[in-house]
C-alpha cells in the first residue's frame, strides 16, 4: 500500500479517536485504534520487504545508490 494511503488511514484513525474521546464512544475508539494499528503494521511490513533482497533483484537496493 502506498505511503499516502497509509498516512491517510493513520490520520483518519487519529480523527476518529479524538471524536470518540469527545463523545465517549468506546466502540468508535476501538475502531480508530484498529485502523492505526493496521497502518503501523503495513508500514513495518513494507520496511521489512525493503530490507530483504528480492530473488528477482540479486543486487538488492543498488539502484538507490546510483
Amino acid at each position: 500500500m502506498g505511503t499516502i494511503k497509509r498516512a491517510t488511514r493513520q490520520a483518519k484513525g487519529k480523527v476518529k479517536e479524538t471524536i470518540a474521546e469527545v463523545l465517549g464512544d468506546g466502540k468508535l475508539r476501538e475502531e480508530a485504534k484498529a485502523e492505526q494499528r493496521k497502518s503501523e503494521e503495513e508500514r513495518e511490513s513494507e520496511e521489512e520487504e525493503e530490507k530483504e533482497p528480492s530473488s528477482l533483484n540479486p543486487l538488492g537496493n543498488l539502484h538507490r545508490l546510483t
